[in-house]
């Protein structure tokens, strides 16, 4: 068994192992010539001490094309003296390397020059093309040195769609020309709830931070080299309370307040019987469009409390005009003007389902998050629509491992939640981090590992190669590469959901603090 995560496609051991003293030499076909300085930064982050001298080298690492393989597939054969990766592009040499940093070791402390692979054989690919993980900066703002280690813990384990979730009632975080106002105003709050939904005390300092279009481009040109495309998410119509502090104009009240300092869901959205409304919806999409290549953009979809709507004289002439019967007809009706206006500007939306969720455009890719009603889901199964999944229950990794351990996680299987008959039509999966109670890197690290290491696996690996027990010992000799870099996983007491409390009720988001939950735990 080969300690790489997620588990590769198929696999050969030949026996024995590749060991070198010296930088190998390397030699690239044409359009892998950018493999090489990644190879020799690669071997000598494994091995610092290895040898510079490639001209005396031992082993030859050899980078060739193969057309024939699939995009992001690759062929990695370690034997004798040679080490052949081929693949047909960028993203499948890049994806070989990843699994060759797994496969190498650095000797024991009397040998310390030596590098060494086991010698085999490996055809790879992934099951799912889309392997997303989601990381929410609306509620607590992390910075980019922050999301630079997201991404390149993502690519470590071969996900490639970073979902990233900048607005939402508590902060609207990219930055704006057409309406500057929002910079200065949505982006920033008062205080911030600590202690759980229910809790009445505040952090007592004001919190605050967006990203210029020009940080924004640069992160997506950082993600572009590790495979993994950045994908914006502004939730609409509803969880806009940050913009309406801004532009109180656009909700159908129109009165006036300041960020919300609390968690949870609001009453507030923009009016859709309000062509201003619409006018600022449609340049902040604008905007979004220009400053981010993914072809996608999420818009959300998620629920909120319809009361404004239900006394709105403009929403009622609206659903008056179109014979719309009620809320949610209102709701999927002000989705689907989103879904068209984004489809005109070559964008596909992609909204998250929910028990309002209805007669979608079928223009959209759905992400079942929240369960649908049984006759809406073989609606939309019948119709051949395109989805993600991230069940709640298992893919909300802000939530403490002992309600969501990681055997569950593991055990998923996306095919299950559409049914046998809709198998073909999933894009994949992805992992979601609301940024509620997670307010630092440390928080992020130890929430999401081994999560997504149990996550691109079931992405990328065939479903019938899966076995927890393997995983498990896979994830020992793996967290050697992270303790490497200092990254602050969880201890597999508490990942496999055990506690140090009586009751699991009263494990709630903030124990997790006031007990050290997130401190460094391996030991």
């Amino acid at each position: 068994m080969l300690n790489v995560i997620p588990q590769v496609r198929s696999c050969k051991i030949y026996g024995g192992d590749v060991a070198m003293e010296r930088q190998p030499k390397i030699e690239c076909c044409e359009e892998a010539e950018f493999c090489d300085p990644l190879a020799r930064r690669l071997f000598q982050n494994v091995c610092p001490s290895i040898k510079p001298d490639s001209e005396n080298a031992n082993v030859t690492v050899y980078f060739l094309k193969d057309e024939a393989l699939p995009e992001e597939g690759y062929r990695l054969d370690v034997n004798g003296d040679e080490i052949k990766v081929e693949a047909s592009g960028f993203r499948g040499w890049t994806y070989a390397l990843i699994t060759l940093r797994q496969l190498m070791t650095a000797d024991s402390d009397d040998k310390p020059f030596m590098l060494s692979c086991p010698c085999c054989h490996i055809e790879d690919a992934p099951r799912y093309p889309y392997r997303g993980f989601m990381l929410d900066e609306a509620r607590n703002f992390l910075g980019e040195d922050a999301v630079k280690r997201v991404l390149n813990l993502m690519s470590f384990y071969k996900l490639n769609v970073l979902h990233w979730h900048l607005s939402d009632d508590q902060g609207y975080r990219i930055e704006s020309k057409k309406f500057p106002d929002l910079n200065w105003i949505a982006s920033k709050r008062n205080d911030t709830q600590v202690g759980g939904f229910s809790s009445n005390k505040f952090a007592g300092c004001k919190h605050e931070g967006h990203y210029t279009q020009g940080q924004i481009k640069k992160l997506i040109a950082y993600a572009k080299e590790r495979n993994i495309d950045v994908q914006p998410e502004l939730d609409l119509p509803g969880h806009i309370s940050a913009l309406t502090a801004a532009f109180s104009f656009i909700s159908c009240s129109g009165e006036s307040h300041s960020v919300p300092t609390t968690f949870g869901n609001f009453s507030g959205a923009f009016c859709p019987g309000n062509e201003k409304a619409w006018e600022v919806i449609f340049g902040l999409l604008d905007e979004i469009c220009e400053i981010f290549e993914s072809r996608y953009i999420h818009i959300g979809g998620d629920p909120f409390d319809f009361s404004d709507w239900k006394t709105c004289p403009d929403c009622r002439k609206l659903m008056e005009k179109h014979g719309i019967a009620d809320e949610h007809g209102l709701f999927s009706f002000t989705l689907n003007r989103i879904i068209d206006y984004l489809d005109k500007k070559g964008k596909v939306a992609i909204v998250r389902t929910s028990e309002y969720i209805r007669d979608i455009d079928s223009r959209a890719i759905l992400h079942l998050f929240k369960n649908l009603p049984a006759e809406t889901l073989d609606k939309f199964v019948s119709e051949g629509r395109k989805f993600i999944v991230s069940p709640h229950s298992l893919c909300s990794f802000d939530v403490p491992y002992v309600m969501a351990p990681i055997k569950p996680l593991y055990a998923m299987e996306p095919a299950h939640c559409v049914g046998k008959a809709a198998a073909d039509n999933i894009l994949g999966t992805e992992g979601l981090l609301w940024g509620e109670w997670v307010y630092d890197l440390l928080k992020v690290e130890f929430n999401c590992l081994p999560r997504i290491c149990a996550l691109g696996e079931i992405a990328w690996s065939p479903a019938e190669s899966r076995d927890y027990s393997s995983f498990a010992r896979r994830w020992q000799a793996n967290r050697k590469i992270l303790d490497a870099i200092n990254v602050n996983w969880a201890c597999d007491k508490l990942a496999k959901g055990g506690s140090l409390f009586r009751s699991r009720d009263i494990f709630i988001w903030k124990t997790a603090d006031q007990y050290g939950e997130v401190r460094r735990n391996k030991k």
